[in-house]
């Protein structure tokens, strides 16, 4: 079910193929929603008449991802329906839904990446165990996180008071609210020092001038041994997969990073150990970096 199977395409012929891949994605999310009958049998002719078999049900490879795809079509949409673009302006469905697209990273980032970082794992497993999550949103990654490490507090910070009342919704709704707090406060804010095992820096989120001060500040609240985790868009490989990432980075009011710009960042804070772990192809890039013990 490509979108475009030949980049040299006409134009006309192009747009024409995107614009099914459009409708296809939509088709994708309406048969995991099964809302309305007659929609998801549509939804599911859709699907078979492009190869995909629906008759036992969600294929669960993709299904698993639909949140991911429904907050893509309702940011493309927001992103064109108005003169000028501001990222927490979206519906609130909007930003639930890439909310909870986001937390789904957690599962993977516990159980691969964490046991990689020296004794992070193990620091993670003891009480009182600090973890902030910048840029929290809806708060769906914080308690994700939280419901992955039960040993941990977790903290989310955010600029917007909006997102937070989701944020306390969603937190709210959890089995872990006594450990996730959130607060309003801008990165480049933070005073806190020797508090946190574990931050989680999303670039494609944070403006360049935010992300800047606030990685030096983030570096100083670190514990010695602790770790700053930078997510950021992938810049290398694929033209047409880049040039999209760049868009959606300014759309989401991010910073777009390459792998060395990514890990200049982290070492100009006084970070070492810094490197981009490899992650797969649809997942973001990662750049890890290390609080050094005093000497």
């Amino acid at each position: 079910m490509a979108i475009m199977s030949d980049v040299a395409a006409p134009p006309q012929t192009a747009v024409a193929g995107w614009e099914r891949g459009l409708w296809c994605l939509a088709a994708v999310v309406l048969t995991a929603q099964q809302a309305d009958p007659s929609l998801t049998r549509a939804a599911a002719d859709v699907l078979g008449s492009a190869a995909l078999d629906t008759s036992i049900g969600p294929v669960p490879e993709v299904i698993e991802n639909v949140t991911g795809l429904k907050a893509s079509l309702l940011q493309a949409a927001g992103l064109v329906g108005v003169q000028r673009f501001d990222w927490l302006q979206q519906s609130d469905e909007a930003l639930l839904a890439q909310g909870h697209a986001s937390a789904v990273g957690a599962a993977p980032m516990v159980g691969h990446l964490l046991p990689a970082l020296g004794d992070l794992a193990a620091r993670l497993d003891t009480p009182g165990a600090q973890l902030l999550d910048v840029g929290t949103g809806v708060g769906a990654l914080a308690v994700a996180f939280a419901e992955r490490l039960p040993a941990v507090t977790v903290t989310g910070i955010d600029v917007s008071d909006r997102v937070l009342e989701l944020a306390r919704i969603t937190r709210a709704a959890s089995q872990v609210a006594d450990r996730v707090q959130l607060r309003l406060q801008d990165i480049a804010a933070l005073t806190e020092r020797d508090h946190y095992d574990l931050i989680w820096l999303p670039a494609s989120f944070l403006p360049p001038s935010a992300l800047h001060a606030g990685v030096q500040r983030a570096a100083a609240a670190l514990r010695p041994d602790g770790w700053i985790v930078l997510g950021h868009g992938k810049l290398h490989g694929d033209p047409l997969d880049a040039a999209l990432t760049r868009l959606k980075t300014l759309a989401y009011g991010g910073t777009a990073l390459s792998d060395s710009e990514a890990q200049d960042l982290l070492s100009h804070a006084g970070l070492d150990r810094v490197a981009t772990i490899t992650t797969p192809l649809e997942a973001p890039a990662i750049t890890v970096g290390h609080r050094p013990e005093p000497t």
